[in-house]
């Protein structure tokens, strides 16, 4: 659960880093989120619980502004690609979102007038998460599952699918599966954590990375032309997607994604998602369930089997 303080620190202005480093012991360890906001105390996210520090001393526009400032080294117009998204990717793999006064060109949104509330997520990597299940991903004759993670907010989709990548990346022991060329088709810039190119978290040794890059291109463009044995994306739930999952089956290219969702029920509930299901594309279902401890396994289903080959009801 690896995590560098100092990356965090070095990000704040003066005001908040001052209030943060009182905490710093404590969020390195265990904090998933920082968020600040104008007229209101800092307030940290950590596994377990959630605080407001500092005796509710309360941020000014001042403050964010000089966060903003240090985050995109005085020259916000060269992040505005990424500002039309939402967030900020900074070194280090952290992702900071962004909220204020929005400004739009028609139905086209261009990014803030006034920046008033940033989430700092703070990026980990939990290596050998999904160790104890990677024997659902592959079969004995050295074939990977098309496999659907399932989770709902914070349960820690990206991280677990992270980890998968990496495995099947660099091949394991037990079972014994020798590792294989991957494609890593990453929308949002989530699973590698990229910045300025280079991937954050490590992804695997025979991983191709395919950074902000639309699903369906990236699907694509890597069968063609970087013959992948499986590709790995981030959410499925578009009416595009149903056409992508397809082609990359009938081109015998694996596929390990993911969805929003408490369960296989809930998935459902998009009509997108739905179809892809009905029509069997998917092997193998990993739910992910709500905990204290992220990319905890709630189920594993056998899609094809109609089962439960996995349960921790715990």
């Amino acid at each position: 659960m690896e995590m560098k303080m100092n990356s965090i620190l070095k990000l704040l202005g003066n005001n908040i880093r001052n209030i943060v480093s009182k905490q710093s012991e404590l969020i390195e360890r265990e904090a998933v989120e920082i968020r600040l906001r104008v007229n209101s105390p800092v307030f940290i996210k950590f596994i377990r619980n959630e605080i407001f520090m500092d005796n509710g001393l309360r941020l000014s526009k001042k403050d964010i502004d000089e966060t903003i400032s240090i985050v995109t080294k005085n020259s916000i117009h060269a992040y505005e690609k990424e500002i039309r998204n939402g967030y900020i990717t900074v070194e280090g793999g952290h992702r900071i979102g962004l909220g204020g006064d929005c400004i739009y060109e028609g139905d086209l949104f261009k990014g803030f007038k006034n920046i008033t509330s940033l989430n700092i997520r703070i990026a980990r990597e939990f290596p050998g998460c999904s160790k104890n299940f990677l024997k659902f991903f592959v079969s004995s004759k050295q074939n990977i599952f098309n496999t659907l993670i399932i989770g709902p907010p914070m349960s820690g989709k990206t991280t677990f699918i992270r980890d998968v990548a990496a495995n099947l990346s660099d091949g394991f022991s037990n079972p014994h599966f020798e590792g294989c060329d991957i494609s890593i088709i990453d929308e949002r810039g989530e699973i590698s954590s990229v910045f300025g190119g280079v991937p954050q978290m490590y992804v695997g040794r025979r991983s191709d990375v395919l950074s902000y890059c639309m699903k369906r291109e990236g699907f694509f463009m890597s069968i063609r032309s970087l013959s992948p044995k499986a590709i790995i994306s981030d959410e499925l739930g578009s009416m595009d997607d149903f056409e992508t999952v397809q082609y990359a089956l009938k081109s015998g290219v694996n596929i390990i994604t993911t969805a929003h969702g408490f369960s296989l029920d809930d998935v459902k509930k998009n009509i997108y998602m739905k179809t892809i299901l009905e029509n069997n594309f998917f092997d193998r279902a990993v739910i992910l369930k709500s905990s204290n401890k992220p990319t905890a396994v709630k189920e594993i289903y056998d899609l094809q089997r109609n089962k439960v080959i996995y349960s921790d009801v715990g």
